[in-house]
């Protein structure tokens, strides 16, 4: 009878332990409960290139695995103003946060006061903003995410540096947009890198806009020009990196030894002619910035003070690892 007892008693234990192991297991992932319920709201107005199609995919991946809904509105316009009405939208939408990709360095001060005053925490990515002197921005704004392009600009300069040796680069700028904060200080970074190289030299600066077609056509009027003589080119973009190469190929040119390219960005298209050896390196600004973004989102909500500033990695990817890391690409 004892026996018996003893066995009974037991199998219960046993039946309750299965039970606990089966509820723990059954549990979801804390990751994926740390922001259950929020409503974050996104804003971007620039085109869906590979790049920027990557960094909304990571932000609603990064969204998916904590829980979070993410609101996010294609742009209709490339436009500040459609920009302003859609960031209107998401706040009457009620949201809890607000991503913003600024498209232009001023002309947010009166949203980012209206999301102050109803309580929404606003994260810059990719591009910072500047306010008017009455008002101290970082009461504004709870972080600031994007990758060091001063530094990416430097990187560009010194892998012209270490290809060219000891022979003279002389070296066409493509550079991006004047009001573009990032355009600015990439350019400003690859100069710096100009100055620190004796064999480095800049034949030409010309303007593009993020466009294949743009750089295309600003790199056929310099060729057309025959007063310019240039071995190198430095793209702000890898889609200006391939305009470039477009025009250098249907003038005849022999791209990689002719003439070499160098650009930023790390989209495929870029890696496929790196490997091709048509294109001498890219430097790639990293698209992942869901987790980073969200990974302030949840300090703020464990009542912790989250850095002010956020750095993104960037890497080099040239001829002699392209193929091999082509999974990097987007």
């Amino acid at each position: 009878m004892r026996k018996k007892i003893i066995a009974a008693c037991l199998a219960v234990m046993l039946a309750c332990l299965l039970w606990l192991v089966k509820d723990r297991w059954s549990l979801p992932a804390a990751q994926n409960t740390e922001h259950e319920g929020l409503r974050v709201g996104l804003s971007q107005a620039e085109p869906l290139t590979p790049w920027k199609t990557a960094q909304i995919k990571s932000f609603k991946e990064a969204a998916r695995r904590r829980g979070a809904q993410l609101i996010y509105h294609a742009p209709e316009e490339e436009s500040l103003e459609w920009q302003i009405e859609d960031i209107y939208g998401l706040l009457d939408s009620d949201i809890d946060y607000l991503i913003l990709i600024p498209g232009a360095r001023n002309g947010y001060d009166q949203v980012l006061l209206e999301a102050r005053q109803r309580g929404v925490p606003v994260i810059l990515a990719e591009q910072d903003v500047e306010m008017e002197p009455e008002y101290d921005r970082e009461d504004y704004i709870l972080g600031y995410v994007a990758s060091d392009y001063y530094a990416e600009g430097e990187l560009c300069a010194d892998i012209l540096a270490r290809h060219f040796g000891i022979e003279p680069c002389h070296t066409m700028v493509i550079q991006g947009e004047k009001s573009s904060a990032m355009d600015w200080e990439r350019y400003m970074g690859f100069m710096h890198g100009v100055r620190e190289h004796s064999n480095l030299y800049v034949s030409k600066r010309v303007e593009s806009s993020g466009n294949r077609l743009t750089a295309q056509k600003v790199t056929e009027s310099v060729i057309a020009d025959q007063d310019v003589d240039f071995n190198a080119v430095f793209a702000q973009s890898d889609e200006d990196g391939l305009g470039v190469l477009q025009a250098l190929k249907l003038a005849g040119m022999e791209t990689g030894k002719d003439v070499v390219i160098v650009s930023i960005g790390g989209i495929q298209d870029v890696f496929k002619a790196i490997i091709a050896r048509e294109y001498l390196a890219t430097v790639k600004s990293s698209p992942e910035y869901g987790d980073v973004v969200f990974d302030i989102i949840n300090r703020h909500q464990r009542g912790e003070k989250p850095d002010r500033q956020t750095m993104v990695r960037h890497r080099e990817y040239t001829m002699d690892n392209a193929e091999e890391l082509f999974e990097d690409a987007y």
